[in-house]
């Protein structure tokens, strides 16, 4: 999948697709600990605006590679907002920003200096994969979710 301009993107290299708002987080497909994010972010998205991809998709590579080459050594959550890009923390309080209340409620979290919620971030992020084991690949979603998944 190639973003042509806002509102349109084409797969593979004739299916044109139009979309009204593009939001996209990549996440580590093997951690359990982001899947199990990305399951609370499903049922938290009533207006189901965003779209799920793992880091290691073909997605994620014809949509950030050209702008972070090394995008996969960041171990790092990237939410893909309508052509801007966020990383890390910045990603965290981006996303929860848009879900509704309660849980919007989050973004108190960038009252913390950028610095620190960094490093909040690096140190959870270290440990991801002790919340569960490691997943050898990306498992599917379910049947009911699996519109709200690129590959």
């Amino acid at each position: 999948m190639t973003v042509t301009e806002k509102g349109k993107c084409v797969i593979g290299n004739q299916q044109t697709y139009e979309f009204k708002v593009v939001k996209i987080i990549f996440f580590d497909g093997n951690c359990p600990m982001c899947h199990s994010w990305v399951k609370r972010i499903i049922k938290w998205d009533k207006n189901k605006t965003i779209r799920f991809a793992p880091l290691e998709s073909d997605v994620a590579k014809n949509i950030l590679a050209p702008v972070l080459p090394d995008y996969l050594k960041e171990d790092t959550i990237v939410y893909y907002d309508e052509g801007s890009i966020f990383m890390r923390s910045d990603a965290a309080l981006k996303i929860v920003g848009q879900l509704g209340f309660p849980y919007n409620l989050g973004v108190i979290g960038k009252i913390l200096p950028k610095k620190l919620r960094y490093t909040i971030y690096k140190m959870v992020a270290s440990k991801r994969y002790k919340f569960g084991k490691r997943y050898e690949s990306c498992p599917l979603p379910p049947e009911e979710w699996r519109d709200r998944f690129l590959s």
